[in-house]
């Protein structure tokens, strides 16, 4: 297998945890990839940054005139794949996130024996502002079906998933037409593993991590009760995708109806004071399946109702 295949793209915009990321690729054992950063206008000197390592990191540098990702996250991580030449494999990793020192060598070595995978992975803990491990998850059985990998994670609740963890074959991506798009980009990288995964699966890359960093200001863990509001919809559209994509192949949803309502549930319950009923109840007929059984709707309706009657004691 030809090295130097692996474009390491960075979608950038904080400058916090900025140098720390490209000193982790800079302490790879291998350093045949390149890196780039495509700044999404930010406020921040990210360039001064950057240039701190270029006599160390083949690093294409393209900084935008339009901040895009403050309003579409995906189509900032599409214009960043779009500026990668020609690798036959990417990954899509953060600004503030880091690669255990073997991560690269290990993939190169992993594709000489299983060189024929659409998706790759590493296996990641997560680590605090200070570069703590506060978390810790099971590895991922390897290979694993896209399927399985929904049910673990959905159903079993066994494993995480992060998209710096995955590493991408650029023909499958572009053949699949991208990330698939959803609000704040929420679970959009659940949805694009699962259908660049579909025909070979998922191979994990032995005794490697990626260190997925939990700073209080990520999408998935910001608070405002606006950006929680999208992101209870997101869900709901990627429950309504996954859905139709698995109805498409002829195949039963790996993640059933049951615990797919009660995930959105659950979080409607976890906002309750700050949503009406009649609000809930409008989110709750945005699920299609619901919006098409009139019967089915009115038992997940009760059962919400019961569930906020007991709240409300």
């Amino acid at each position: 297998m030809e090295k130097d295949q692996l474009a390491i793209i960075i979608p950038a915009y904080k400058a916090l945890f900025l140098d720390q990321t490209l000193h982790s690729l800079a302490c790879q054992t291998c350093l045949e990839f390149t890196v780039y950063i495509g700044d999404d206008n930010s406020p921040y000197q990210l360039k001064d940054i950057i240039d701190k390592y270029t006599n160390i990191l083949k690093i294409v540098y393209k900084r935008f005139d339009t901040n895009l990702g403050g309003h579409n996250l995906v189509a900032q991580w599409n214009r960043c794949v779009d500026m990668i030449n020609g690798e036959t494999f990417f990954c899509l990793f953060s600004d503030d996130d880091l690669m255990a020192p073997n991560n690269i060598e290990n993939f190169y070595r992993l594709l000489e024996s299983e060189p024929s995978y659409d998706v790759y992975h590493y296996d990641i803990d997560i680590i605090d502002a200070e570069n703590n491990i506060i978390e810790k998850w099971d590895n991922y059985p390897s290979p694993i079906s896209a399927y399985d990998f929904l049910r673990l994670l959905y159903v079993d609740k066994k494993i995480d998933a992060r998209m710096p963890e995955f590493i991408f074959r650029t023909e499958a991506f572009r053949r699949n037409n991208g990330f698939v798009d959803f609000d704040l980009a929420f679970r959009s990288d659940n949805a694009t593993v699962v259908i660049c995964s579909w025909n070979s699966g998922i191979c994990s890359v032995p005794e490697s991590k990626v260190l997925w960093r939990d700073s209080g200001v990520n999408v998935s863990k910001i608070a405002d009760i606006t950006i929680v509001k999208r992101k209870l919809l997101a869900t709901i559209d990627f429950f309504n995708w996954l859905a139709k994509y698995y109805s498409s192949l002829n195949q039963p949803c790996p993640i059933p109806l049951k615990r797919r309502m009660k995930i959105v549930l659950k979080e409607m319950l976890r906002i309750s004071l700050d949503m009406t009923r009649s609000e809930m109840f409008a989110y709750m007929r945005k699920i299609d399946v619901l919006a098409k059984n009139y019967i089915l709707y009115l038992y997940w309706k009760s059962y919400l109702v019961l569930k906020l009657n007991k709240l409300e004691r």
